[in-house]
């Protein structure tokens, strides 16, 4: 495996990065494969303005540790850098978030220094295509304290779609949040995702979509803002996104505790829309 190395100067800068991969154009041959390399970053830090901005937008309130779900933001440059890597086979903009998988060991300090690994784990078919897993990794002095998998849909339009299930049951009660039509872009401003789809209506309907829909990440990230208690500082978390969250709107999150392990989801107001379903494991 080719590994390349970065410092925290020397990381690629977002927005250009954000540029080429919406002009990134797709593989046309029948066998796609993925480019065999890590990126890495060493030193970097977790704690900065952008990060206690994050904090704030996802209702974080620890001043010492770091949010979970914001080192997957911290390593948002390599991430970009992999997808537009000459061997990756996909247009970056046709991505679907699918699933999230989050494993921390111990609560992260804002002045750490983090060292950033990210790689593509595999390539598997899909009844709508091709699913992409990039796979990062956050060690201190050489031990690893986190990593995150994200699971990634590239439809073809080649294979059958599956019928349309019946409408999840009732998802009423627990906690509602009023998510505000410029939710994504002041997401996107603190973590670097200026995904079009999350930033204006014109803008997310110019890629199929009826108004802008929040980032799934905000979703989880926030989902784990609420959990914190119940999740401690040793912890395995695993989300699904369902349907997209179209801004504004009100949600509704609930969350079934055990001692070490539950569920949680963040469904429409009504309860009638499934956006997120996601289990989580503590160890203590």
């Amino acid at each position: 495996m080719l590994i390349r190395e970065f410092t925290p100067s020397s990381l690629p800068a977002v927005p250009p990065m954000l540029l080429k991969a919406a002009m990134k154009s797709s593989f046309s041959g029948e066998l796609p494969s993925l480019p065999n390399v890590t990126l890495r970053c060493e030193g970097l830090e977790p704690g900065s303005e952008k990060m206690d901005e994050y904090h704030r937008l996802l209702h974080w309130h620890e001043t010492e540790h770091v949010h979970p779900a914001w080192l997957h933001c911290l390593a948002l440059p390599l991430h970009l850098a992999l997808l537009l890597d000459k061997g990756f086979p996909f247009k970056v903009m046709g991505l679907v978030h699918m699933e999230n998988h989050i494993r921390q060991y111990r609560a992260i300090r804002r002045d750490e220094k983090l060292n950033v690994s990210c790689y593509f784990d595999g390539l598997r078919r899909h009844r709508l295509g091709w699913q992409v897993t990039l796979v990062t990794q956050i060690e201190v002095d050489d031990i690893l304290v986190w990593q995150g998998k994200s699971i990634s849909l590239v439809k073809t339009g080649d294979l059958p779609k599956r019928t349309p299930s019946s409408a999840p049951a009732e998802l009423t009660g627990g906690e509602e949040w009023n998510l505000d039509a410029s939710l994504g872009r002041q997401y996107a401003k603190v973590s670097g995702d200026y995904n079009p789809i999350h930033l204006y209506p014109w803008s997310a309907r110019f890629f199929g979509f009826k108004a802008q829909i929040i980032h799934g990440m905000w979703s989880k990230g926030r989902c784990i803002s609420a959990m914190k208690d119940q999740l401690g500082d040793n912890f395995e978390i695993k989300v699904s996104f369902r349907k997209p969250v179209f801004l504004p709107c009100n949600v509704r999150f609930n969350c079934h505790a055990e001692r070490a392990c539950g569920s949680f989801t963040l469904a429409s107001e009504d309860g009638t829309s499934l956006h997120l379903s996601g289990k989580y494991q503590r160890f203590d």
